[in-house]
């Protein structure tokens, strides 16, 4: 794991990681989607709630907009008690069409800790994860200031901080980590989403070489393995192909000599792969005896003489006559 001391460091350093040039952040408010593997993530995770209002939703949009939810009490429950097909309360609508005013003004007539706060709608997405969705820092910590919740999963099981990574969105990594402790930062950074990846993880299989040294920063564990076949961030550069992500791990610290649940490191999956300048750097820094290992220790060698199916079957049968083997 990095050093936690550089943590008091790196967010200064958010401010000048999100004027990266390639992957950069969007505005503030702005609905424009995101480039490159995030194509079409924020239209997929915005669905709920943009394009899909009907016209009574409509209506009550132009509705709370004329509340004065000071003055007219039970106009502001008939609004807590909307939810539209999708799932979404008002608050997520606010929040997805960018009308910052309706959400600073049920904020405003909303007590800490409410419920109303954490409603999740059918894609599991709190206001929070749309305020990142739609990349709204200035809404995220508004959020955060009424005490919005960053450990709750959307549908994928993602938190906010996992979504603001994947989709490179600096801003809203340094919203969430100026508003949390060191600890709680280190537990959003080593939790896992339905597909069993970290924060780290996902920015590295989006080729996010800034975000990933920005999280190592922070103190996501480098080594951390995925629990469905065992691969740490440095094996998701190597399938991805990516040379400069395996260069930037290694600088980072990473283990080159993890093994996944089947006995493999780093290098053995350039194994096949026409990546040569991968090839050289791993075998550099890898375990001799590990190599070893692998060029000894095949078990399914089809050129050798001696091969044979590790498992016979006698009982193979077409139209009822058994097949001699």
């Amino acid at each position: 794991m990095a050093d936690p001391m550089i943590f008091n460091n790196c967010t200064d350093g958010l401010d000048q990681h999100s004027q990266y040039r390639g992957k950069p952040d969007y505005p503030c408010g702005s609905v424009q989607p995101g480039v490159g593997k995030q194509a079409g993530l924020w239209e997929e995770r915005c669905d709920s709630g943009i394009g899909s209002m009907n016209e009574k939703d409509e209506e009550m949009m132009r509705e709370i907009e004329a509340l004065s939810l000071d003055d007219k009490p039970e106009a502001a429950q008939c609004w807590k008690d909307f939810v539209s097909e999708d799932g979404d309360t008002f608050l997520h609508l606010a929040i997805i069409h960018t009308a910052n005013e309706i959400v600073l003004q049920i904020l405003n007539n909303t007590r800490e800790g409410d419920q109303y706060l954490h409603f999740q709608n059918n894609l599991k997405q709190t206001p929070m994860h749309l305020a990142v969705i739609t990349q709204q820092p200035d809404v995220l910590r508004s959020l955060l200031w009424v005490g919005g919740d960053l450990g709750l999963r959307d549908i994928n099981g993602n938190t906010p901080l996992h979504i603001a990574c994947e989709m490179n969105l600096f801003s809203c990594v340094k919203t969430i980590t100026e508003f949390s402790t060191r600890h709680d930062v280190r537990n959003l950074l080593d939790s896992k989403n339905y597909n069993g990846l970290t924060c780290l993880q996902l920015a590295v299989k989006n080729r996010l070489h800034e975000m990933v040294k920005c999280l190592t920063q922070l103190g996501a564990d480098i080594n951390a393995q995925e629990p469905s076949s065992g691969r740490t961030a440095l094996h998701l550069a190597v399938e991805e192909q990516d040379a400069e992500m395996v260069s930037l791990l290694l600088r980072c610290g990473t283990d080159p000599n993890v093994l996944m649940y089947n006995g493999c490191t780093p290098y053995h999956l350039t194994l096949g792969r026409d990546h040569s300048q991968i090839q050289m750097e791993l075998i550099n820094v890898t375990d001799p005896s590990l190599l070893v290992m692998c060029e000894e220790e095949q078990m399914w060698d089809s050129e050798s003489p001696d091969w044979e199916v590790a498992f016979s079957y006698d009982d193979c049968a077409i139209g009822g006559l058994p097949l001699e083997c």
